[in-house]
């Protein structure tokens, strides 16, 4: 346990809060669950993309150019999902670890135990944070290298 995290032995915390504690936990514990069966379910369409790929790759026939590009394009599409389903994982715990300690506060309703189901939480937000600044860098790099290209395209084609 993080020594910052551990809090004066005896202190209680107030019913109230362990209150609404409880009635966030539940809707916690249910984002967990849901995050973990997205995760699922993409790892399971990834490893169905790679085997599509594979299995289009063999099935080729005479062309090798087209079978190999079907083959790349499952792999890739497969090991993008995986990814994705790895970045679902830590959210769901957290979540997941979050109702645990809410669980433990309300059987124990001390300091130490409401600052650890809050660092969980606190754990939880700053990776949907970071995440974001992520995607709003991506989007603003993207969005530029997209007009470039349709204007590259369109002279080509124009021209």
């Amino acid at each position: 346990m993080d020594p910052s995290l551990s809090a004066v032995p005896g202190n209680t915390v107030s019913s109230v809060v362990i209150e609404q504690l409880a009635r966030t936990k539940g809707w916690t514990q249910f984002m967990s669950v849901m995050l973990w069966i997205g995760s699922i379910f993409l790892i399971l369409g990834g490893i169905a993309m790679v085997g599509i790929g594979a299995l289009g790759g063999a099935a080729g026939g005479g062309d090798a150019m087209a079978a190999m590009g079907g083959a790349v394009g499952g792999l890739t599409i497969g090991v993008i999902y995986i990814l994705m389903a790895a970045l679902y994982i830590y959210p769901a715990a957290k979540l997941g670890k979050f109702s645990s300690r809410v669980n433990d506060l309300m059987a124990t309703p001390t300091e130490s135990n409401l600052a650890i189901a809050l660092n969980e939480q606190r754990a939880f937000w700053k990776f949907i944070g970071v995440m974001m600044i992520i995607m709003i860098s991506l989007y603003l790099i993207a969005i530029p290298v997209m007009f470039v290209g349709a204007g590259m395209f369109g002279a080509m084609a124009g021209g």
